[in-house]
């Protein structure tokens, strides 16, 4: 069984599938479902591509592997979109070394997520032959979680079975011993900064540039610590500006810039003073800086994807059922928090308690990623027995 995981494995790393264009990610996914004897009535796409900012090609792929066993339907999850610089990869599997490395200069690998995939592919595997001797299972495979978890925010429940699902076990993260019970929120948040165009060489100062406002702003930050981790009496968190656009020439005082920025913390009123101060620091940058003529420009904040931080507790029944799960496939499992985001975050808001199980992910979203194939090897076992348990 394990053999045709690495077979799957290795034929996904390499399908194109950044946020939004996931669709051929999607495809072969359902081409395997149906041809280990999955019904296609049980195989099926919601719409969450329609709610998110992105557009997207595809909605989450979701799969019902119907149960005869009485009990809580159980929900397995991933996403199938990895980050950008994936696409292109090479992967190469090094059995010496029991790993999987790129072959593509500069690339990431994208193991995050394509890892969840071939995973659950193999849960599938094992179940099918089963004929429903097992609880009711769900399989959904995400999009768009690199972009702010806005497949999992915008997945349709009605879609999952009736009842819902009680207890779900996604699949992310790193190592398969570190079960995440904890995980932070993030407030993305737009800045969108108007100058006041000008040559920038016949007449500069006429102008207002909205570089100079956005520089201004970012370095107070920086230098009062407001930026990057954060370590504050009332809390700790951490910000990040992600992505600025702006400018028409280098012969042009920037009259426009767009910014794409993110505040975290576990706890969501730290949270909103990171943003708060944010916005005080980008006004007052405004306010400062004017041409020759007194005229300023302005700032303006506007939101982004969010989504906030949960905590199960250690009695939580898919906290309990994961650790027994673990202890007898031999793995000692600690619960962890952890400061990025996750599908369960959104997954937990929806209602039904996640934990979060790592798949075998090393130095993820850049050149230097690797697959740990022990790791891979125990999440396709534990999974087996968290989905076959006797409760």
């Amino acid at each position: 069984m394990f053999e045709q995981a690495l077979t799957d494995l290795m034929t996904l790393l390499p399908i194109a599938g950044p946020p939004s264009k996931e669709k051929q990610v999607s495809q072969w996914i359902q081409e395997q479902l149906l041809a280990m004897g999955v019904q296609p009535a049980h195989i099926g796409e919601d719409e969450a591509q329609h709610q998110s900012e992105y557009g997207g090609d595809c909605g989450n792929l979701i799969v019902q592997i119907p149960g005869r066993k009485d009990g809580p339907r159980l929900m397995f999850s991933t996403h199938m979109d990895t980050v950008p610089d994936a696409v292109g990869c090479r992967p190469r599997l090094d059995r010496a070394q029991a790993r999987i490395v790129n072959d593509a200069e500069g690339k990431a690998l994208g193991g995050d997520n394509r890892l969840g995939c071939a995973a659950l592919l193999t849960l599938a595997r094992t179940l099918m032959p089963l004929a429903g001797d097992h609880l009711p299972i769900t399989l959904v495979f995400f999009v768009q979680e690199e972009v702010g978890l806005v497949g999992a925010r915008g997945l349709d429940l009605t879609r999952l079975s009736n009842p819902l699902p009680t207890l779900c076990f996604n699949l992310d993260g790193g190592r398969v011993d570190e079960f995440v019970t904890a995980v932070t929120g993030t407030q993305r948040f737009t800045i969108d900064i108007t100058g006041i165009s000008a040559h920038a060489g016949g007449r500069p100062a006429d102008g207002v540039s909205a570089a100079v406002i956005a520089a201004r702003a970012i370095a107070r930050l920086d230098e009062a610590g407001w930026h990057g981790r954060i370590e504050k009496a009332e809390g700790v968190g951490s910000a990040n500006v992600g992505i600025m656009n702006g400018g028409q020439g280098s012969n042009v005082v920037m009259p426009h810039m767009h910014i794409l920025a993110e505040a975290r913390s576990h706890d969501p009123g730290f949270r909103r003073l990171i943003v708060d101060t944010w916005r005080e620091a980008f006004l007052q940058a405004a306010a400062e800086v004017h041409n020759q003529h007194g005229e300023r420009g302005n700032v303006t904040f506007g939101p982004g994807p969010t989504y906030e931080a949960f905590a199960l507790a250690d009695d939580e029944p898919t906290v309990v059922r994961a650790l027994a799960a673990a202890q007898r496939c031999g793995i000692t499992a600690k619960l962890v928090s952890n400061d990025g985001g996750m599908d369960a975050n959104h997954i937990v808001a929806h209602g039904i308690p996640a934990v979060t199980i790592g798949a075998g992910q090393r130095r993820v979203h850049g050149p230097e990623e690797w697959i740990d194939l022990a790791d891979f090897e125990a999440v396709c076992n534990l999974i087996s027995h968290i989905a076959l348990a006797h409760d």
